[in-house]
């Protein structure tokens, strides 16, 4: 979603709201009265509504105007984060005072070629002309006095603090976004918009029977569907491009931005078809397992970790390696392979009785599901609606 805001009209909000009257503002600005009163006209333009009571005594906060400063002060807590982040790369040489030098065209460029891995991905990501993304950027990179991208063959990747200069330009303009829902819904408009990070273990029925309730609840909300490996979607949450992830928890409670919630415990079972010749056999020994051939997941990935300690670190021989479903239920159904993962992954192929789980205990395997979030994440109404419903399903 792209809005036409400036910083610096913003920054007169947040001084007005401070001090309480335009003249306050200005002399704290170092500006004008007249220039405040217009920043603060644009800004109210721009959002559609009045944001400030005006009175004899001063200038306060309504209901709508309180809504807006929340997230421009949130907006800002992000650029400040950057501008730390940022003056301590530059040690030893002058402080930038980001807030009064930055633009928005700058945080989407920035925010654009990072996430595009390239200038024309980029432009036509935000549908400006690609010398545009190069003036924005190159301009940024003057601001800070260092380069944010390496230019390569295949096209840029971000250096560290291009990295997190795009992680918090995301962060500071996805605010922005919430101002605008969360004003919608205080007019009884429910037209907001939630963004989901889903790993596969949510996906047949966690995320659906969510999805359901809550459109049922607010016909007009809006949801997207990430799907994704872990670490790629806990980088898009961090950049503010996801609102939450669901799936199975990673243990990164200590990691200061990213906050954990479990809701349950889930642990992988041995599946193969129906039929099989191992299915309702019981007391099935680490050997016959082995004597069959496996289709699991890639080196690396949590669920291959356990296979391998299944086996001792000697996996039986003939491996195929895939974590597509699509891959894994076809050559199930047609073999006598088998594989390992959570049986809520295929449950309506077991209710439809097409595979089925070898009686094989795993409790190594348990493992927490739940959400992950932003640690200072203040979600939308409908957002947090959607966060309540889904503890309501995996509670129950």
């Amino acid at each position: 979603m792209k809005h036409d805001l400036n910083l610096r009209h913003l920054k007169a909000v947040a001084l007005i709201a401070d001090s309480g009257s335009s003249h306050a503002a200005a002399a704290t600005a170092g500006v004008s009265q007249p220039a405040i009163s217009q920043a603060l006209k644009r800004v109210e333009t721009q959002f559609g509504v009045s944001i400030f009571d005006r009175s004899g005594t001063g200038m306060r906060l309504n209901a709508e105007g309180l809504i807006v400063n929340l997230r421009i002060r949130r907006m800002f807590d992000a650029l400040a984060q950057m501008r730390r982040r940022i003056n301590g790369a530059r040690r030893g040489q002058k402080a930038v005072r980001l807030e009064n030098l930055v633009t928005m065209t700058h945080l989407r460029a920035v925010l654009a070629v990072a996430n595009n891995r390239g200038f024309s991905a980029a432009a036509r990501h935000m549908g400006i002309s690609v010398p545009s993304v190069h003036r924005a950027t190159r301009e940024l990179e003057d601001i800070i006095g260092t380069k944010l991208f390496d230019r390569l063959n295949y096209g840029v990747e971000p250096t560290p603090l291009g990295a997190d200069v795009a992680r918090l330009s995301g962060l500071a303009l996805r605010e922005i976004d919430a101002a605008f829902e969360d004003l919608l819904e205080a007019r009884g408009f429910e037209r907001g918009k939630v963004v989901v990070g889903a790993q596969p273990l949510a996906r047949t029925d966690i995320l659906p029977n969510a999805i359901a309730e809550l459109c049922r609840r607010m016909p007009e909300a809006e949801v997207e569907i990430i799907e994704g490996e872990y670490e790629i979607l806990v980088h898009a949450l961090r950049r503010g491009e996801l609102d939450i992830m669901i799936g199975a928890l990673r243990g990164k409670t200590r990691e200061r931005d990213v906050q954990e919630t479990p809701l349950l415990e889930d642990s992988l079972s041995i599946m193969a078809r129906a039929g099989h010749p191992l299915a309702g056999r019981g007391d099935i020994s680490v050997a016959e397992l082995a004597r069959y051939p496996w289709v699991i997941p890639r080196r690396g990935a949590p669920t291959r970790v356990h296979f391998e300690k299944l086996f001792d670190g000697r996996p039986p021989p003939g491996l195929v390696e895939s974590s597509s479903l699509v891959v894994i239920r076809a050559l199930l159904a047609a073999s006598d392979r088998l594989t390992l993962m959570s049986r809520r992954r295929i449950l309506y192929e077991e209710q439809m009785g097409l595979l089925t789980a070898l009686p094989v205990p795993l409790h190594f395997t348990a493992r927490k599901v739940g959400i992950t979030t932003r640690a200072n994440w203040h979600p939308t109404r409908m957002q947090g609606e959607f966060l309540t419903i889904l503890r309501q399903q995996l509670d129950d």
